[in-house]
């Protein structure tokens, strides 16, 4: 941080006062200046929470502020922020809530069943009005807003009896005696955590703010397409994902035998028609609970996860609860069918479009156009959906080189479409659904196994190290009294050409080699707290063992080879890739999961454009980055041990 005062923007309540306190007084060291801002909801309170409301009634305000740089950071209670959120934003943290419940305070202090018929009851969501009702019907639900403090004094005026309210806005503001009734309602499931929201280039305060985002110990959520039934089809990249997560939530159509093949465990939630097993609605809480516990999931589909297959719904449903997402397509059954069976979907001189329909719901609730190879064509396909009565307003989105590291998105509408400097292969997807649209901060990936890594954002692979396995045959194993492994590439090498080993102690650096080590049906005896070789090398100092073999590679180096009981060999050889130049400007974080990543980096770039989060693996990274002057904005990562 600069010496400069940060500048901080809150609405003016004194709860969001108290949360603006509680937040930085866990980073005593910052200065800031507080600046104070009305929302439009602060401004209209006779808008009633209970209607149809602007997404971003308590945040547009403060968004500004942000946006125009009059303001660094805003604090947010996390379940006011809109979603999609505004763009050019980033939540930077999302802190841990210390109470997610409701109360109820009213006259007298009487608990819900204790309220005469009759009571008015206040509330300020449509949720707790019904979950009230559910309760006790013969209760009246008065729409309530304003301040805590104003719509406690309406219990002491007399315009009703109680109220319902979260604990934690009470206990943020000193109220916890007021609690007449502790209420069993489910709850908004961002409420009592807060948001701290930035722009995008601001990496160094995303640094800064990282040890209170508990986003950190999240896992992922993979919607993975597949083929209805055949393995054959099966993707290179849907493989490696289902190799390395821990849960799969697998539909009806799916052939159980081609799970048989992956450790993960596996989770039944398919539906058929007339016999649901299980709802929409719990496959979505499931896959949430799963993701916050830290472990990588995922919701494995039928055919494509976006054409009729509830993908846009989970989508939608864990992003909104901050949940990082990668949506993996499948092949459609349309495609399927019409390959299997011999007929086009599209011929030259026959047919050039092909409409998608579901048979489960035929009326007009609105249409996605998709144009493909558009790119000199803008301005025609304009004019001719405008005369097929679609309005100027109507959201587009053009994406170049999908799919690729070098994909580009652009969202604009109907009317500026063909402003947009477009080129080939471009996609142009038009419709309501392009609303749904949420940024997602791209990370570039430079190690070998992208799907390890819980950086909350979209990973793309660009992987700057080679490995070459070296085929040897180890002699007179029995004379080491534990073997140590650093990597899952030299678990790999050790097994491919060695005898199983019997009474040596294994030994871990950290969850991912172990699980390696647990695929090849070792158990491992001894693991760091933290996946780190200095870590490592104090628990080896401390084992005392006479001899410890150590597999690595031609490029180790670390404390751990100064060790006297220790005997490195080389197992596997890493080189340095050389790739194409990509545009960095698209990424707002780049993952280095070793120092040789960090030597291949620079051998093609010379510096890392100051927006971006440089997140790395163990303390070499770290200091040989910090060396280069990348000091405020690298965050080292920790491994968890649910990985």
């Amino acid at each position: 941080m600069d010496k400069k005062k940060l500048k901080v923007v809150a609405r003016q309540s004194n709860l969001a006062l108290a949360q603006v306190n509680e937040f930085f007084s866990y980073y005593p060291e910052i200065v800031y200046d507080l600046i104070k801002v009305k929302s439009i909801g602060d401004k209209n309170k006779d808008i009633s929470l209970m209607s149809k409301v602007p997404a971003d009634l308590f945040t547009r305000e403060l968004d500004q502020f942000i946006l125009s740089g009059k303001g660094d950071v805003a604090i947010h209670s996390a379940k006011d922020l809109p979603y999609p959120l505004t763009s050019g934003l980033n939540v930077i943290t999302l802190t841990r809530a210390f109470d997610k419940r409701d109360a109820l305070v009213s006259r007298k202090n009487l608990n819900l069943k204790e309220l005469p018929a009759g009571s008015r009851i206040g509330s300020s969501s449509r949720n707790r009005e019904e979950q009230v009702i559910k309760a006790r019907p013969d209760l009246t639900i008065i729409p309530i807003r304003g301040s805590i403090e104003e719509r406690l004094s309406q219990i002491t005026s007399g315009k009703i009896d109680a109220l319902i309210v979260a604990i934690c806005a009470l206990k943020r503001l000193g109220l916890e005696e007021k609690i007449s009734d502790f209420l069993p309602f489910k709850t908004h499931p961002l409420q009592g955590h807060l948001a701290v929201i930035t722009k995008l280039d601001r990496a160094d305060l995303k640094v800064i703010f990282s040890p209170s985002d508990i986003r950190l110990n999240y896992g992922k959520v993979f919607l993975l397409g597949l083929d209805n039934g055949e393995p054959g089809l099966l993707t290179f990249k849907a493989n490696e994902i289902l190799e390395h997560t821990d849960i799969i939530f697998y539909d009806d159509l799916i052939d159980k035998n081609i799970l048989e093949d992956y450790s993960a465990k596996k989770v039944f939630v398919g539906k058929r028609k007339g016999k649901h097993s299980i709802s929409q609605n719990e496959i979505n809480e499931m896959l949430y609970k799963a993701a916050i516990k830290g472990v990588n999931v995922t919701r494995l589909k039928g055919g494509d996860p976006f054409i009729f297959g509830r993908g846009g719904e989970e989508l939608h449903f864990l992003q909104e609860r901050m949940i990082s997402v990668e949506v993996v397509p499948g092949i459609n059954s349309a495609s399927l069918s019409a390959s299997s069976s011999g007929i086009p979907l599209t011929m030259r001189g026959v047919s050039n479009k092909v409409s998608f329909i579901s048979g489960h719901n035929l009326g007009n609730s609105g249409k996605t156009q998709v144009f493909f190879m558009g790119a000199s064509k803008l301005k025609e396909i304009k004019n001719k959906i405008i005369n097929e009565g679609n309005k100027l307003d109507t959201p587009v989105a053009l994406i170049q080189d999908a799919g690729k590291i070098y994909e580009k998105l652009t969202i604009t509408d109907i009317k500026n479409m063909n402003n947009v400097n477009a080129k080939s292969p471009l996609i142009i997807i038009i419709g309501d659904v392009v609303k749904q649209y949420q940024s997602i901060p791209n990370i570039l990936f430079t190690g070998l196994n992208p799907y390890s890594c819980k950086v909350q954002g979209k990973i793309i692979h660009y992987p700057l190290i080679d490995v070459e396995i070296i085929s040897v045959n180890l002699k007179n194993l029995s004379k080491y009294s534990a073997i140590m492994f650093t990597s899952r590439t030299a678990v790999k090498a050790f097994c491919k050409s060695n005898e199983i080993l019997k009474k040596q102690k294994v030994i871990s650096i950290g969850p991912y080699t172990k699980k390696e080590l647990q695929y090849y049906g070792y158990k491992v005896d001894y693991m760091p707290r933290n996946a780190d070789s200095n870590e490592l090398f104090s628990l080896i100092k401390r084992l005392r063992f006479k001899k410890i073999l150590y597999p690595c590679s031609n490029i180790s180096e670390n404390m751990l080879h100064k060790l006297g009981n220790v005997r490195s060999i080389v197992l596997y050889k890493t080189k340095l890739k050389v790739l194409k130049k990509i545009d960095l400007n698209r990424f707002s974080g780049i993952v280095f999961s070793s120092s040789s990543t960090v030597d291949a980096f620079f051998t093609i770039y010379n510096n890392i454009p100051r927006h971006i989060v440089i997140y790395v693996y163990g303390k070499h990274s770290a200091k040989k980055l910090k060396d280069k002057g990348y000091d405020k904005t690298v965050q080292t990562l920790q491994i968890s041990k649910n990985s």
